[in-house]
Protein backbone atom coordinates (compact mmCIF):
# COMPACT_ATOMS: atom_id res chain seq x y z
CA UNK A 1 0.00 0.00 0.00
CA UNK A 2 3.11 2.66 0.74
CA UNK A 3 4.36 2.08 -2.12
CA UNK A 4 1.63 3.11 -4.24
CA UNK A 5 0.96 6.08 -2.31
CA UNK A 6 4.40 7.65 -2.66
CA UNK A 7 3.77 7.65 -6.69
CA UNK A 8 0.12 9.26 -6.26
CA UNK A 9 1.72 11.73 -3.95
CA UNK A 10 3.99 13.23 -6.32
CA UNK A 11 2.23 12.99 -9.06
CA UNK A 12 -0.33 15.16 -7.59
CA UNK A 13 2.74 17.45 -7.03
CA UNK A 14 3.75 17.59 -9.94
CA UNK A 15 -0.17 19.01 -10.88
CA UNK A 16 -1.05 21.03 -8.12
CA UNK A 17 2.64 22.64 -8.09
CA UNK A 18 3.37 21.70 -4.31
CA UNK A 19 2.79 25.36 -3.27
CA UNK A 20 0.89 26.05 -0.38
CA UNK A 21 -2.66 28.14 0.02
CA UNK A 22 -1.87 31.97 -0.92
CA UNK A 23 -3.42 33.97 1.91
CA UNK A 24 -5.65 37.12 1.61
CA UNK A 25 -3.40 39.01 3.79
CA UNK A 26 -1.36 39.18 0.73
CA UNK A 27 -3.23 41.62 -0.79
CA UNK A 28 -2.90 44.44 2.27
CA UNK A 29 -0.29 47.02 0.95
CA UNK A 30 0.20 49.55 -1.38
CA UNK A 31 -0.05 48.55 -5.15
CA UNK A 32 0.84 50.55 -8.23
CA UNK A 33 -1.23 49.96 -11.21
CA UNK A 34 0.54 49.32 -14.64
CA UNK A 35 -0.12 47.64 -18.49
CA UNK A 36 -3.39 49.92 -18.93
CA UNK A 37 -2.39 53.29 -20.04
CA UNK A 38 -5.45 55.33 -18.72
CA UNK A 39 -4.24 54.17 -15.73
CA UNK A 40 -0.91 53.46 -15.25
CA UNK A 41 0.63 55.26 -11.66
CA UNK A 42 -2.39 55.05 -10.16
CA UNK A 43 -1.68 54.04 -6.57
CA UNK A 44 -4.01 51.73 -4.58
CA UNK A 45 -4.01 50.94 -0.46
CA UNK A 46 -5.72 47.93 0.48
CA UNK A 47 -6.77 46.88 3.76
CA UNK A 48 -8.82 44.33 5.21
CA UNK A 49 -11.53 45.51 7.52
CA UNK A 50 -14.07 42.74 9.14
CA UNK A 51 -12.27 40.17 7.01
CA UNK A 52 -13.18 42.04 3.60
CA UNK A 53 -10.56 43.73 1.62
CA UNK A 54 -11.62 46.57 -0.31
CA UNK A 55 -8.45 49.08 -1.92
CA UNK A 56 -9.15 52.99 -2.31
CA UNK A 57 -7.23 55.34 -4.52
CA UNK A 58 -4.17 57.12 -2.97
CA UNK A 59 -2.62 58.79 -5.32
CA UNK A 60 -3.76 59.55 -9.18
CA UNK A 61 -2.07 59.63 -12.22
CA UNK A 62 -1.67 62.65 -14.65
CA UNK A 63 -4.61 61.46 -17.37
CA UNK A 64 -7.27 64.12 -17.42
CA UNK A 65 -10.16 61.64 -17.07
CA UNK A 66 -8.58 60.10 -14.47
CA UNK A 67 -8.97 63.56 -12.50
CA UNK A 68 -12.22 64.14 -13.94
CA UNK A 69 -13.86 61.23 -12.33
CA UNK A 70 -11.91 60.01 -9.47
CA UNK A 71 -10.61 61.30 -6.43
CA UNK A 72 -7.51 60.36 -3.91
CA UNK A 73 -9.67 57.98 -1.42
CA UNK A 74 -12.08 56.65 -3.69
CA UNK A 75 -13.05 53.10 -3.58
CA UNK A 76 -11.23 51.48 -6.34
CA UNK A 77 -11.26 47.81 -5.67
CA UNK A 78 -14.62 47.48 -4.18
CA UNK A 79 -13.97 43.83 -3.17
CA UNK A 80 -11.81 40.75 -3.55
CA UNK A 81 -12.82 36.99 -3.25
CA UNK A 82 -11.11 33.82 -3.31
CA UNK A 83 -11.61 31.27 -6.15
CA UNK A 84 -9.24 28.12 -5.25
CA UNK A 85 -5.82 28.00 -3.07
CA UNK A 86 -4.30 30.49 -5.91
CA UNK A 87 -6.77 32.42 -7.66
CA UNK A 88 -8.83 35.39 -6.64
CA UNK A 89 -11.87 37.88 -8.20
CA UNK A 90 -11.30 41.47 -7.99
CA UNK A 91 -13.82 43.99 -8.51
CA UNK A 92 -12.73 47.25 -9.66
CA UNK A 93 -15.06 50.32 -9.41
CA UNK A 94 -15.14 51.82 -13.32
CA UNK A 95 -13.97 55.51 -14.47
CA UNK A 96 -17.24 57.51 -13.94
CA UNK A 97 -19.20 54.76 -11.81
CA UNK A 98 -21.58 57.21 -11.44
CA UNK A 99 -21.84 58.20 -15.15
CA UNK A 100 -22.62 54.52 -16.33
CA UNK A 101 -25.22 54.04 -13.31
CA UNK A 102 -27.37 56.83 -14.58
CA UNK A 103 -27.76 55.15 -18.32
CA UNK A 104 -28.02 51.61 -16.18
CA UNK A 105 -25.06 49.75 -17.38
CA UNK A 106 -22.23 48.10 -14.96
CA UNK A 107 -20.50 50.27 -12.63
CA UNK A 108 -17.65 47.50 -11.43
CA UNK A 109 -15.36 45.12 -13.59
CA UNK A 110 -14.31 41.69 -12.65
CA UNK A 111 -10.81 40.48 -12.90
CA UNK A 112 -9.46 36.97 -12.29
CA UNK A 113 -5.85 37.72 -10.20
CA UNK A 114 -3.05 35.70 -9.16
CA UNK A 115 0.02 36.31 -7.63
CA UNK A 116 2.64 36.48 -10.53
CA UNK A 117 5.23 36.96 -7.05
CA UNK A 118 4.73 38.66 -3.81
CA UNK A 119 4.92 41.51 -5.31
CA UNK A 120 3.26 41.52 -8.05
CA UNK A 121 -0.75 40.61 -8.83
CA UNK A 122 -1.99 39.23 -12.67
CA UNK A 123 -5.09 40.63 -13.92
CA UNK A 124 -6.90 38.99 -16.86
CA UNK A 125 -10.39 38.87 -18.13
CA UNK A 126 -12.28 36.03 -18.43
CA UNK A 127 -10.40 32.95 -20.80
CA UNK A 128 -7.02 34.66 -20.03
CA UNK A 129 -4.19 33.42 -17.89
CA UNK A 130 -3.46 36.29 -15.29
CA UNK A 131 0.25 34.98 -14.45
CA UNK A 132 1.01 35.87 -18.55
CA UNK A 133 -0.96 39.14 -17.85
CA UNK A 134 0.78 42.27 -18.42
CA UNK A 135 -1.89 44.10 -16.66
CA UNK A 136 -0.38 44.69 -13.64
CA UNK A 137 -1.01 45.34 -9.46
CA UNK A 138 3.04 46.32 -8.09
CA UNK A 139 3.63 46.36 -4.61
CA UNK A 140 5.17 49.60 -3.90
CA UNK A 141 6.60 50.77 -0.25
Amino acid sequence: MKSTLVPFFLLMCLFTGCAEKVSDDAFVGTWELKGRTKFDGIRIKIEKHDDALTGRIVKLNNNKLVKMFADSSDVWVSGIQRVSDFEFKLTERKLAADLFSLYGQSTSQDFKVQFIDANTIGLATEGADPQNSSVLYKRVP
